[in-house]
């Protein structure tokens, strides 16, 4: 899995709280009702349930099986309205994915037709 090293999370985390505490003083900049940060599982299916399930344990949430349907095996955890995800895309959606996108550009929308 590739994640953040030390040097990056560092400046991740730094770059959170700069955020926060700008948003802090500057009531006039708009802002989100929330946020999520997400970081993704790779590798082939059993290694990426196996890499949501430990960090499912790490971070004291269950699965999140919503998305199975999808073919989306994922943990969330949330502070307020931020949440942290660790997403595992399965090969189904994948598949499903790449199927759609075959067709990318192949029907053009009549931009005449827009009012």
């Amino acid at each position: 899995m590739t994640y953040a090293d030390a040097t990056q999370r560092t400046r991740l985390i730094a770059g959170l709280r700069g955020l926060a505490a700008y948003l802090e003083t500057h009531s006039e900049v708009p802002a989100p009702t929330g946020a999520e940060l997400m970081v993704f599982a790779r590798g082939a299916d059993h290694v990426m349930r196996t890499e949501i399930e430990r960090i499912a344990a790490l971070v004291g949430s269950e699965i999140y099986t919503a998305d199975s349907d999808r073919s989306h095996y994922r943990v969330m955890r949330d502070f307020g309205p931020v949440t942290y995800s660790a997403i595992a895309i399965l090969s189904a959606a994948r598949a499903r994915h790449n199927a759609l996108m075959s067709y990318d550009g192949a029907v053009i929308a009549d931009a005449s037709e827009e009012k």
